[in-house]
């Protein structure tokens, strides 16, 4: 129960807290709201903000709008919002969201150039592949027409009638003289009649 009392009465206080500037604008005041307490009084003036905004942010709407509207003069613009001069932790997250996107990009141009690499291979090796088929189918080729010619030769060979000696099948169908045969045939030599031969 005490916790509820003790949030009724900082909500009480922080509502007091925005009144009390609305009812007389100061960039005093306005430095000593809380960021909760910034974005009532910019809804309460119907400045428009990103949730996302820092409280110096918020707050140089505010102060911008009611130098616009005439509720506060120029010159608070130039002193009343100091740009923090300690924006290291801002800095280191800016820098580690560059280095993240950096590495991503790098990341991602070293997949593209794996894929390329990998496409080039796969086509190298499809060309390689297509030129040895072709190469083979090309011998193929060659050896089919050779065995043709070949055979046609032949046929031509037995066509015109021409032997070969080295077949001597083909020589004894084709009834040629064989000497050996005929040697008994022969008379027997004389030597005392050698002319008459």
């Amino acid at each position: 129960m005490e916790s509820s009392r003790e949030f009724n009465f900082n909500a009480a206080f922080l509502e007091l807290s925005r009144n009390k500037f609305v009812a007389s604008p100061s960039v005093e005041e306005l430095d000593s709201l809380k960021k909760s307490e910034i974005v009532k009084v910019a809804k309460h003036y119907g400045i428009e903000y990103q949730p996302l905004m820092r409280k110096d942010e918020i707050k140089r709407y505010v102060l911008e709008y009611l130098v616009d509207e005439s509720i506060l003069p120029i010159t608070v613009l130039e002193t009343a919002i100091t740009v923090p001069t300690d924006n290291t932790f801002e800095l280191k997250r800016l820098e580690i969201e560059m280095n993240k996107e950096i590495r991503l990009k790098e990341m991602e141009r070293e997949r593209e150039r794996e894929k390329e690499e990998r496409e080039m291979q796969k086509e190298k090796e499809e060309r390689e592949m297509q030129m040895q088929k072709e190469e083979e189918e090309r011998e193929m080729q060659m050896q089919r027409e050779k065995e043709a010619r070949e055979h046609e030769f032949r046929l031509k060979q037995l066509e015109l009638g021409v032997i070969k000696a080295s077949d001597p099948k083909i020589g004894l169908d084709t009834g040629g003289f064989d000497v050996s045969k005929h040697v008994k045939f022969v008379p027997k030599f004389q030597e005392e009649c050698g002319e008459i031969l």
